[in-house]
């Protein structure tokens, strides 16, 4: 991970943080190259999307991988 993949990581987490859909949540971030990869969990598969919303919006990221996003709804 590059110095500006850590930024974009750290911009990330903190704008999921300051959400407060997001806020929270057992979320983390890696970034490669201006992809973000979230790993973690949700309460409901919406929350996915919301998470996926405001990560696709912070400038830099390219791509957004929520595919090792939990949701704890689905698991009942």
């Amino acid at each position: 991970m590059t110095v500006q993949d850590e930024v974009l990581a750290a911009r990330i987490e903190s704008s999921l943080a300051a959400d407060k859909r997001t806020a929270g949540l057992p979320i983390h971030v890696r970034v490669s190259h201006g992809d973000a990869f979230v790993k973690g969990r949700v309460e409901y598969r919406e929350q996915v999307e919301v998470v996926k919303f405001i990560v696709s919006g912070i400038p830099g990221v390219r791509h957004v991988d929520t595919s090792e996003v939990e949701v704890a709804e689905e698991d009942k």
